[in-house]
């Protein structure tokens, strides 16, 4: 599932310009010493499962559906240049059907307010308040739905990786912690398929630094999420704050994802399945 954990969102755009000359730099490699000379899966596995159950990722199972009440503000230059919003500060409700793809966004900010964009068997709608509801292309929607939901599910979702190494202890943000490299199929670099490295507090066993690569954008690129502040949520623990920052930009952050508030079950899956003839996808692309 490597393709849609995009979290530096529609920059990418930009970087088709410098791509040309920036595409010397090959496939980026997240892997340390360690993970390359020692990897260890055995125990990477354990941590990951470690992980998991210290974000309650087993009470994902139990839930129909979910909603999260979430922000997301982007930053100059490299964030605002390229946001697909209105604003550079936006509030959403976020619907979604766990473990699969298949959500919507209410938009509760700025011009676009009460409009939803959704998504059902990767086939993206419109509702608006003006116009009414509509299927229609939209790669804004395929892009930026898939992306908030993977994040948010992250815990639970990773623990599909089936290519792990660990990657030794590093102390991130005063915090000592696990390193742990998950892919698929291999640790090393492919070209379609991207690496993650969780760093994990050993005591609490809660991600506190995420480093990702985005091959479907290019392969040179890889960012870094940082996890602040996580809040219980009846048995799931999710960060209240997620700034994300890149390569491609030396310093600063690109933008600031923000989890106000998180309901369980609040609709049923029905209703953001609105085409009954579409076949149901789950976690498949």
């Amino acid at each position: 599932m490597g393709f849609i954990f995009r979290i530096i969102g529609g920059f990418i755009l930009l970087l088709a310009i410098m791509g040309s000359y920036l595409a010397f730099w090959g496939t980026k490699d997240l892997r340390l010493e360690v993970a390359i000379n020692n990897p260890q899966p055995e125990k990477a596995r354990i941590l990951l499962q470690q992980m998991a159950d210290a974000h309650g990722a087993a009470n994902w199972d139990s839930l129909e559906t979910y909603s999260v009440e979430f922000e997301d503000l982007f930053f100059e230059p490299m964030g605002t240049q390229s946001n697909p919003f209105p604003e550079d500060t936006m509030q959403f409700l976020l619907t979604f059907i766990p473990n699969s793809f298949d959500g919507r966004m209410q938009f509760l900010s700025g011009e676009q307010t009460g409009m939803v964009w959704g998504m059902q068997s990767w086939k993206t709608y419109f509702n608006s308040p003006s116009k009414g509801f509509k299927f229609k292309k939209n790669d804004n929607i395929k892009f930026w739905l898939p992306t908030y939901q993977y994040l948010i599910e992250f815990p639970k979702r990773i623990q599909k990786a089936d290519a792990l190494a660990y990657s030794g202890e590093a102390t991130i943000n005063g915090k000592l912690c696990d390193g742990i490299l998950a892919s698929w199929h291999t640790t090393a670099p492919q070209i379609d398929k991207d690496q993650y490295v969780l760093w994990i507090d050993k005591t609490t066993k809660r991600i506190v630094k995420l480093e990702f690569t985005i091959r479907e954008a290019f392969n040179f690129i890889n960012g870094v999420a940082h996890y602040n502040d996580y809040k219980n949520y009846d048995g799931i623990y999710l960060p209240s704050s997620m700034p994300v920052e890149s390569n491609i930009q030396h310093d600063g952050f690109i933008h600031e994802m923000r989890i106000n508030n998180f309901s369980k079950n609040p609709i049923s899956r029905k209703e953001l399945r609105p085409n009954n003839a579409l076949k149901v996808l789950g976690d498949a692309k």
